[in-house]
């Protein structure tokens, strides 16, 4: 709208600039009604001119009103019209079938006239976290934290998360983990965040305080989380030996609970770089 208006300022401009250069301004004559309207054609340039600007700061004004955060603005924005609907189906359709490109564009466009912009934001994001269009998705999370409510901080906490493992800022990833499980430290889908950022950084000592939680909320089926304690012992143990010697982790050892200290596969992992750092 904006470049539309200038070009017409410019050829208004040489319309009204031309016929002063020429002498001549010309006429322009209304007959309506029994009424005779005349003109000079450089003042009815001049007047259209005027109008074209009047309409356009008309046009943004319904705009601010539009899009503002005003009640008034989410009102209108809830009437949204119906392709901007089918923008929505069409990309929540694309992302079951794994076009997060697709579906991140589609919903971008559709945002602001959304019934609901920071889930469709927040949405967006999402799918650029999933096609690792990192950007794109940082700044439409910036773009839904100026709308989000209060019953939408938790899934925006959590698209926020999976950028930060997604993107490798571990530090970021780790305190907003911390600050999840202590606000839900039952939620399924936090705990297995926590879980798969845990197993980025190799930080075993952290698995294993959270496995309880896991398998109370049953955030993976049982043989998965079996898999995964065995993992996080053995890596743990390795990384004990590895990094602070046999007596530290022989106490980390003693400090475990009995039916850990029981289990043959951790009782042979233990005896094995017991029995190496001996040799050195």
């Amino acid at each position: 709208m904006l470049r539309i208006l200038i070009i017409f300022l410019v050829l208004v401009a040489g319309m009204v600039v031309g016929p002063i250069l020429a002498n001549h301004q010309g006429i322009v004559m209304f007959q309506t009604s029994g009424y005779r309207i005349t003109m000079s054609l450089t003042t009815f340039i001049l007047a259209e001119a005027c109008l074209l600007l009047l309409l356009f700061i008309i046009y943004w004004l319904l705009k601010k009103i539009f899009y503002s955060k005003t009640a008034f603005g989410s009102w209108l924005r809830a009437k949204s019209p119906k392709k901007a609907l089918k923008r929505i189906e069409q990309a929540q359709l694309l992302m079951l079938e794994g076009d997060y490109n697709k579906a991140s564009k589609l919903l971008s466009k559709s945002a602001k006239i959304a019934s609901n912009s920071t889930l469709t934001y927040l949405q967006a994001a999402q799918a650029e976290v999933n096609a690792n269009q990192f950007d794109k998705a940082r700044e439409h999370l910036d773009k839904a934290a100026t709308l989000c409510q209060e019953n939408e901080k938790f899934a925006f906490k959590l698209v926020q998360l999976r950028l930060h493992i997604k993107s490798k800022q571990y530090e970021l990833a780790k305190q907003a983990v911390e600050d999840l499980l202590e606000e839900k430290p039952r939620n399924p889908e936090v705990l297995r965040l926590a879980d798969e950022l845990y197993y980025e950084i190799k930080d075993y000592q952290s698995i294993i305080e959270i496995l309880p939680a896991m398998y109370k909320s049953e955030a993976f089926n049982e043989m998965q989380l079996d898999q995964f304690k065995n993992v996080a012992y053995i890596g743990r143990i390795k990384q004990l030996a590895d990094t602070k010697g046999i007596e530290q982790m022989l106490n980390w050892w003693k400090e475990q609970p009995k039916v850990i200290r029981n289990t043959p596969i951790y009782q042979d992992t233990v005896a094995v770089y017991r029995d190496n750092l001996l040799k050195r």
